[in-house]
């Protein structure tokens, strides 16, 4: 509204003068220019997960655990998600797989979950950290950092999500 006010005295103005004000002129042109906002980004900040991940490394698994005593791999992808985004995920992988929205291998940004199928009945999740890289809790080493092609985790890959944040 303001806006257009400002227009409407102008107009007026340079109506009744034989010649336009230059002043004035560029004072109306730069009200009436909206502010460039740029989106907020929504990959999460591998910073902040990463923090999150050198309080857990090392931390030994365990099916159904939820604790630094024993994690597994969906308690630490909720405990992540809840620690550095403060997001809440459901507590199994079971859930999460239907959280947020499926996205191909090779568009995967920092923070999406990973998804593996180790065999009929076992589901696997991580965090995508970038450069090719997972944290996950894993049953051989703990809670700890791998490589998406690696030969044993390439195979079992089975899907990717990216969460709103």
């Amino acid at each position: 509204m303001r806006h257009l006010m400002l227009l409407l005295v102008a107009l007026g103005m340079v109506g009744c003068a034989s010649a336009p004000d230059p002043d004035l002129a560029s004072k109306i042109e730069v009200s009436m220019v909206e502010p460039v906002v740029e989106p907020e980004s929504s990959a999460p900040s591998v910073e902040e997960i990463l923090t999150v991940y050198k309080e857990w490394r090392g931390v030994p698994y365990r099916m159904g655990g939820t604790t630094q005593r024993g994690v597994d791999c969906s308690a630490f992808a909720r405990e992540v998600f809840r620690d550095a985004l403060g997001i809440e995920l459901p507590r199994s992988t079971r859930s999460q797989v239907h959280e947020g929205v499926r996205v191909a291998k090779n568009e995967l940004v920092e923070g999406d979950l990973v998804f593996f199928r180790i065999n009929p009945r076992l589901n696997h999740v991580g965090i995508y950290v970038g450069n090719g890289e997972f944290i996950h809790a894993s049953a051989r080493k703990g809670v700890t950092r791998s490589k998406l092609d690696n030969q044993y985790w390439r195979t079992k890959f089975w899907q990717a999500r990216r969460i709103s944040i």
